[in-house]
């Protein structure tokens, strides 16, 4: 009795002519069965060829549940979404704990039960239960952008592991790791830069990386974090003050950002923050974000109004007569009061660093020349 062909979606395995196997489809406008070589004769590998093969090829629309491989909804979700975010690599990893354990799964294979077994087998293989809750999150939110997208009729309920009380707590800096750590940072002059603008913005370490003289206004000593042409997302980047502690790093307006390594723009400092980290003997749970954790705290250790903080932190959106606060000489003044104050009694001396880069003369007629600021919202 001849084998049960293997087939995903309109895509099966054939052998035609040949001991290659080859992916097979009717090409409904032409009335012909159409083949493509996967260049493998072995059937497990064939069959993984076909997956990416159909993966590349197809363009779903209003799929029902039973019809929708999963694997194409966490392959269009990286390709179009999360190759793109700050956190991809923390997302690649994600998909691909999705991808070993679901395998050929459809959506219809989402039913509580199996999801309950997806979060188990993640358990045993020694994730936190907050990490759980994470990877459920990427999961999520694929399918959820598929049914947005109108590749999918409904979208599952995902589960969440309800119990994250394993999560670590953000660390917060003392004085004297703070003192240390930037003292370190000196040697390293665009990893200073970049604890400077952090430190005194509260801004997230994307943010602070796409920070650009187009987004400062020395005039009114405000900075806009987020760029002009740029949508807000969840992850709201305010408008916030330039304290007098960070002034004197932001004058140039000739470079396309001011955290650059070798003249260009830089996408992460997780690597060489982490070197900077060791290389002060501080503890290896000191990121990036500890930075705007560390601060957030210490504006409220120093009475400043949690609405203020919140506006620093970007966790409160304005509504449109709030748009135009940050007028007001006094905007959000007693959190850059406070920030000024903390690096007053952490009496550092130092020095701001040139930033390596081309100069304007050299620089193409798009460079020399930065974009016009937007403080309108």
């Amino acid at each position: 009795m001849p084998e049960e062909r293997f087939q995903i979606g309109d895509y099966w395995l054939s052998q035609h002519n040949s001991p290659v196997y080859k992916a097979t489809w009717y090409d409904a406008s032409t009335g012909q069965t159409r083949r493509a070589s996967l260049g493998t004769k072995d059937l497990h590998e064939a069959k993984k060829a076909l997956a990416e093969y159909v993966l590349k090829q197809a363009q779903p629309k209003e799929q029902k549940a039973a019809e929708m491989p999963l694997g194409l909804i966490f392959y269009r979700y990286w390709e179009s979404h999360a190759k793109n975010i700050a956190s991809a690599e923390a997302a690649q990893y994600a998909l691909a704990l999705w991808t070993e354990f679901w395998e050929a799964a459809t959506v219809a294979d989402l039913t509580p039960p199996r999801q309950k077994d997806f979060m188990a087998w993640l358990k045993a293989r020694g994730y936190k239960n907050s990490y759980v809750s994470r990877v459920m999150s990427v999961g999520r939110s694929a399918v959820r952008m598929a049914w947005k997208n109108g590749e999918i009729t409904s979208a599952p309920f995902i589960l969440d592991e309800p119990d994250r009380s394993d999560e670590k707590e953000p660390y917060v800096l003392k004085s004297q790791e703070m003192k240390r750590l930037l003292m370190k940072a000196q040697e390293r002059p665009h990893i200073f830069i970049y604890c400077m603008i952090a430190l005194n913005t509260l801004a997230r370490p994307e943010a602070v990386l796409d920070l650009a003289p187009a987004q400062v206004n020395l005039v009114d000593k405000r900075i806009n974090l987020n760029p002009k042409g740029r949508k807000q997302t969840k992850k709201y980047r305010p408008i916030v003050p330039i304290t007098d502690t960070l002034l004197p790093f932001l004058h140039r307006a000739d470079v396309p950002a001011f955290v650059l390594w070798n003249g260009k723009p830089i996408e992460s400092v997780k690597k060489t923050f982490a070197r900077t980290v060791s290389d002060a003997g501080l503890s290896s749970e000191i990121t990036p974000y500890s930075l705007r954790h560390t601060m957030a705290t210490e504006l409220r250790r120093r009475s400043v109004p949690p609405w203020e903080v919140e506006g620093l932190l970007g966790h409160h959106r304005p509504s449109t007569t709030e748009k135009y606060a940050h007028f007001a000489p006094d905007y959000l003044s007693l959190g850059r009061e406070a920030i000024d104050a903390y690096f007053a009694e952490l009496a550092l001396s130092y020095a701001v660093p040139k930033l390596d880069y081309v100069s304007a003369a050299c620089q193409s007629p798009e460079t020399k020349k930065p974009a016009e600021a937007d403080f309108s919202t």
